[in-house]
Parts: C-alpha cells; structure tokens; sequence
C-alpha cells in the first residue's frame, strides 16, 4: 500500500517539470480538495496566480501528484495523517490473520464498508473500535497508537512541547487517539 499524503490547505506542490504551474491547496472538505495554481517562477508571495480556485476529489489529487512526480515547495517529505497510520495498521493485522474485510466485519459487529473506511482512514470513530480489534488481533492497545519498533530519537523541544510530550504520555490509549484527531483538524486550519 502506498503511503497516504496528509494534504492540507496552504500546501504548494510542484511538479518535477518546472514549465508546469505548482498548485496551493486553499481548501479540503468532505473529500473535495480546492487549489489555485502558481507560476513557476514569477510570484514569491505564495499568492494565486488565477483568482478562481479549481475544484477536484483528494484521490484525483494525489493522483496528479504521484503522475506529475510532485513535491511539497520547502519541505522535504509529506508525512501521513495519524488516521492513515493507523488505517494502514488495522489492513496489516488483518492481512496477517488472513482474514478478508468480510470476515473482520463478522467479527467486529460491522458492516464490511465499515471496515473499508476504518482501513482507509474515512472514518473518525476509530478509536472506539480499537479495544476490540486489539482483542481480536491478540495485539496490545498501544500497538495501534505507538507502533511495534519504538525508536530514540533526539530532538530538541522547547519547555512547552516537553509539557504537552509528558501529559501525552500520562493520557489512556483512548485518549491519545482524541488528542492526535484534535490536533490534525486544528493543523488543516
């Protein structure tokens, strides 16, 4: 599964061929992404070169950013959405049981489109299905929010990350998946 781009407004992405215009993401809702596009070279003000703003599906965004090989202006890598992190998770553990969305679904209770928005991202009520898709996967409850490998990093954070990092850390899994939603809405704005 490739990874999911987290696309939020105020993105520039710019194809890998420079004479094509980069577009500024100005909007996301309900599935539907609004850009405008940019010229190449000409403005450094990040403003819109059309006034009117195109309207597309997400997939047919990225779809043009995997075609046009584009990537984000003044940014390295664009980093996938805790949603998707954890959609991708719950495919893998159900892959690894061998079981087919049908058969999770019987299993959790839900309905097998359910399950296909639970693995894609689609949907916010994750968090209330991971005590049972922990049971069932015979897996730990922070599995889903912290990861298998947990890796030392070094990095350095100001006094009030530090705060929020240890409050984070004090919070019950349930929780932290609340907290990691609130924060991805409140960074698209």
């Amino acid at each position: 599964m490739a990874p999911r781009i987290l696309l939020q407004p105020g993105q520039i992405w710019a194809p890998d061929d420079p004479r094509l215009p980069r577009r500024r993401i100005v909007d996301l809702s309900e599935g539907v992404l609004a850009y405008g596009l940019m010229a190449h070279a000409a403005r450094h003000d990040g403003t819109s070169c059309e006034n009117d703003a195109h309207a597309v599906s997400q997939s047919h965004f990225r779809r043009w950013i995997r075609e046009s090989r584009a990537t984000l202006s003044g940014q390295a890598i664009a980093r996938a959405a805790p949603a998707i992190e954890l959609a991708k998770k719950v495919a893998t553990l159900r892959k690894a049981c061998g079981m087919s969305q049908s058969e999770l679904a019987a299993a959790m209770g839900l309905s097998r489109s359910a399950i296909a928005a639970l693995e894609t991202g689609r949907t916010s009520s994750a968090n209330r299905h991971l005590p049972k898709l922990a049971q069932l996967f015979e897996v730990p409850l922070e599995l889903f929010l912290g990861g298998m490998v947990e890796q030392a990093m070094t990095m350095d954070l100001s006094p009030d990350e530090r705060d929020l990092i240890d409050l984070y850390r004090r919070l019950p899994t349930e929780r932290k998946m609340e907290v990691q939603k609130y924060a991805e809405r409140r960074a698209r704005r």
